[in-house]
This record gives C-alpha cells, structure tokens and sequence, in this order.
C-alpha cells in the first residue's frame, strides 16, 4: 500500500510534467522539423545574433555582478546584507516592468537624459541607446546580475569560513589565496551564474519585444511569436522554435554539469573564525561607490515608473504636471486586469506547489527505501534509480523552456481543445504554462525544506506505522512550511509578470497587468502603463514579503 502511494504521488509531476511541458514541446519541435520546406533564409542570422547578444548580455552582467558577488563573499557586515536584497530587486521584477522603467529612465525623454540635458545645456538627448543592442544587453544584465551576486557570492563565502584560516596559517597572503584558493573554488558557481544568465539573455521575450522596437526585434523568440500569432505559420515557427531549444539544451547541459561541479567541489562548512578584511577607507569607497551605481540600476528605473503614473501631459512634447489622472481611472482597466493575474497567479502558484511536493516527497521516499531495504533486486534498485531521475528531470527540464516555444506547442496540441471549448479553456492552458514554467524553482525550494527535515523525526514516523501520505501531511509539510510558502510566493511573482503565454495564446479578451502595461506603451500610454505598472510593483512585493511571513 504504501509503494502504491508512492506511485501515484511520482505520476503527478511526471505527468503533470508531460502533458504541459514536454509533450507541447516536442510538438512545436516537431512541427519544424518532421515537416518538409525550405529553412528560412534568416534563420542562420537571427540564431547567430541571438546568440551574440546573449554573450555580451552574459559579459555585462559579469561586469555588475562580480564586484557584488566579492563584497557579500568577503564581508560579514549588515552592509552586505543590504547589498544582498537590493541586489535581488530586478530578479523579482516582471520583465515587462523591467524594459518599460528603462524606456523611462534611460529613453530619449527619460529622466537620465532630462537631467543631463539640464545640467549640460544641451538641446538633444546625449544618450540614446533605447530600441538598439546596448539598450536590449545593458536590461539583461541589469535584470540577471542578482544571479552572480547570489550564486557566486554565497560559494565565496563558503569557502573563505572553510579555507581561509588553513591558507593564512600555510603563509599565504591575501592576493595569493585569491587566486590559488578561493578562483579555483568558486569557478563552477561562476561558470553556472554565467550559463544561466546566457539562457535567461537568449529565451528573453519580453525585453527584447519592446526595447528592441517591437516584432522587428530579430531574436528567435520573437521570431517564433512573430510567423505564429502574426504570419499564422507553424511550420517556420517550428523550425525557429527547434533552433531555439537546441542551443538552449546544449546550454542546459553545460548548466547542469558545473551545478552538479559546483556541489561536489564546495568545500565542507566547518565552523572556524572568518578572517574579514580590513574596513580600508578604499574599501569603503568602492563599496558606497558600487552600491550607488546597483540603486541607480535597480531602483531608478522602478521609482521612475511610479513616478509617471503620478504625471500627467497635455500631449506627448507637453510639459509633465502632477495629476492622479491615471489613478482616478483605475477601475476602468486595471482593477479587471488585476483580478484577472491574481487569479493567474494564485491558481498557478497553488498548482506548481502540488507538483513541487509531490516530485521531492517521492524523491525522498525513494531514497529511503533505497538505502533501508539493502536485499532489494538489482532491478529494483535500478528501476527506482531509474524513477529518481526521470521526476528530477520532469522538475528541473522547465527551466530551458521559452514560453514562447511552450506557447506555440499548446497551440498545436491543444488547439482544437481552444476551439471547442473557447470559454476558459486558454485560460487554463496558460495557468498550466505558469506552473510548469515555475515549477524548477518550487522544486528546488521545496526539496531544501523537506531534506531539512530532520531524520531522527522520520525515523520515529517509521517506527510508529506512519503511512507515507500520513507523513506527507502532518510532518514533512508542516516543518518545511517556510520553504514551501518561499516556493509559492516565487511561483505567484513569476506569474504575476509572464506575458509570454498570453500573448502567444491570443487571449485578447483576458487582459492581465503584463499585457495591458505592453499594449499601453505600445500605444504611448505611459501614464496609464505605469499605473498598472506601480501596481504589478506591489502585486510582486506583497507576493514575496508574504512568502517570507515568519521566516526565521
């Protein structure tokens, strides 16, 4: 009875998985590929320059985030606890939120050039950099460098409590323990921050759509959104969408093996003194110096976007005023849209926990039953090995899926389903797109709760007669109730911001807050853009502070 449980506890996020994730994927894969035609003549061009923006999207985010990334790793300061959560701000942020504050700040009418332009005199904004490259790398890195902070700097830290003290008793000074000790630790959690921003700068969707000037933009995704919702033709969006995912696997590939590195290389924690440096006048410098320059990054752009839904112009070269124009007007739109993505959110969230759960308990079960029943067959042990990986690699796989390519798949596999059930029926496809989108993430924070759990508490459930569900219930939820509530809150703020999946599902009727902040500003709407926009901003903020209600 007990294995039966298991059993039916793994289907869910194996199935779950595969109706949602993988089958829709391999069907907009297939689609390019299993058919015949010619391959469109820019495909080669655009992959390429995918790819290359992706490089230097990944180089710029080095830029930022390594100082960062030393500064948490090397000081034991409440400095560098504030560095840590202002730093984490852009990751939290929707994307479509993180290209409309930079069209405000860093635009030709935006609040950087604005006060160059009074400052200097000058007649023409000096920079202008907005529906080019360096505007498209300069979002990424702004929106991916709390990657580096985070990865790179927590494995700095780990290994300075571990290796400091024994290199400075073998002599060595600080310049050489950097470069002999604590590089050659750190590099896999430098190369997998890199590996991540790269894929997350190569599937970008809703950045490059709007700071590279609309569907122009010659990026894959959009590319694929462009020849499905535009040109209505599957076939080249298939075959766009086949190029996308194969470098996008390679990448993941790289991504799983230096994060499998990177746990196997971190070195033991030990509880030894931490051998902080020296609070130098220059350290302090460079500190104030780096922090001013991730506040203006990060809270610039999303200060700016509150601050228009606070003005309002007579006409678009008019001189701004104070106004609650777009304020007053907030049931007419953004009330329905807001119900409309916190249903999203919510039910999406919800659904990505359930999976989450059920794939890290049966992990866990598994494991246990592996390592206490030592007379099993060698073919059950293989088979339950064989069961481990499979629910790891339906959890962890939704992290290279587009939503772009997510998108274009349910339309071809469920696309009748949307025709023959037209009310809700794309609504729920997008709520299953959100969750599976989401699901790595609640996966990951999940299974840290439930490996927390301690084992002694098991061991006396097992003792007892516990039934697996009954321990599921009433011990592993329980006590890892912060890290699933951290999980949900995440998932919430992923859905709150996705834009992808309604858009390329066509649900013109079902207006969220992403898209109707994109069609306002396609529109030159900003007043009223950043109004739904200063609420997405609280949307995501109320979300995350929920999730770490009590959290010790």
């Amino acid at each position: 009875m007990n294995r039966n449980v298991l059993f039916v506890l793994a289907l869910f996020p194996i199935v779950g998985s595969g109706a949602i994730f993988i089958a829709p994927y391999c069907a907009a894969l297939g689609k390019g590929l299993a058919e015949g035609g010619n391959i469109p003549p820019s495909l080669f061009p655009i992959a390429l320059w995918t790819t290359k923006q992706a490089f230097f999207s990944v180089l710029a985010t080095l830029a930022l985030g390594l100082p960062g990334a030393w500064f948490v790793g090397t000081s034991v300061s409440k400095s560098a606890r504030t560095l840590r959560a202002l730093s984490a701000i852009p990751f939290a942020m929707p994307s479509i939120l993180v290209a409309m504050g930079f069209v405000l700040f860093f635009g030709n009418n935006g609040v950087v050039n604005r006060c160059l332009m009074f400052l200097t005199g000058a007649r023409e904004p000096p920079i202008r950099v907005l529906y080019q490259t360096p505007s498209i790398i300069l979002a990424h890195a702004f929106y991916n460098f709390p990657l580096v902070v985070r990865l790179v700097g927590d494995s700095l830290e780990k290994t300075r409590r571990s290796l400091s003290a024994p290199a400075a008793v073998l002599g060595a000074n600080p310049l050489i323990t950097a470069v002999t000790v604590f590089f050659p630790a750190i590099l896999p959690s430098l190369i997998t921050a890199s590996l991540l921003a790269f894929l997350y700068s190569f599937t970008s969707f809703a950045i490059v759509l709007v700071l590279g000037g609309g569907p122009k933009a010659g990026t894959l995704a959009v590319e694929i959104y462009r020849y499905a919702r535009v040109s209505l033709s599957f076939r080249e969006a298939g075959v766009f969408a086949a190029a996308e995912t194969v470098i996008a696997l390679l990448v993941f590939g790289l991504y799983l093996f230096f994060s499998h590195k990177t746990r196997t290389s971190a070195p033991d924690p030990v509880d030894r003194p931490v051998y902080a440096p020296k609070k130098s006048v220059f350290r302090r410098i460079l500190f104030v110096l780096y922090l001013g320059i991730v506040f203006f990054l990060a809270i610039g752009p999303l200060l700016s976007v509150f601050a228009e839904s606070f003005l309002a112009r007579s006409s678009r070269a008019g001189t701004a005023e104070i106004s609650l124009r777009w304020w007053l007007g907030i049931g007419e739109s953004i009330l329905p849209a807001l119900r409309r993505s916190t249903f999203l959110a919510v039910s999406s969230a919800s659904l990505s926990c359930v999976l989450a759960i059920s794939a890290a308990f049966s992990i866990n079960v598994v494991k246990n039953l592996t390592e206490n029943d030592r007379e099993t067959s060698r073919f059950k042990k293989g088979f339950r090995r064989f069961l481990t990986i499979l629910i790891k690699i339906c959890a962890i796989s939704p992290l290279l899926s587009s939503g772009v390519v997510l998108g274009l798949g349910f339309l071809i596999v469920y696309g009748g389903l949307f025709s023959t059930f037209p009310n809700g029926s794309g609504v729920w496809a997008v709520i299953a797109i959100h969750a599976v989108t989401a699901l790595p993430f609640t996966f990951n924070a999940v299974m840290a709760g439930f490996n927390g759990v301690s084992k002694n508490v098991l061991f006396a459930a097992e003792v007892l007669g516990a039934h697996p569900l009954q321990r599921l219930l009433t011990i592993d939820i329980p006590m890892s109730a912060v890290h699933i509530r951290s999980a949900w809150g995440f998932a919430a703020v992923l859905s709150f911001g996705e834009l992808n999946a309604v858009m390329m599902l066509g649900l013109e009727n079902f207006e969220t807050l992403p898209l109707l902040i994109y069609r306002a500003a396609g529109a030159y709407r900003y007043g009223s853009a950043c109004a739904a926009g200063a609420v997405l901003i609280l949307c995501c903020a109320g979300a995350l502070l929920w999730s770490r209600e009590k959290r010790k």
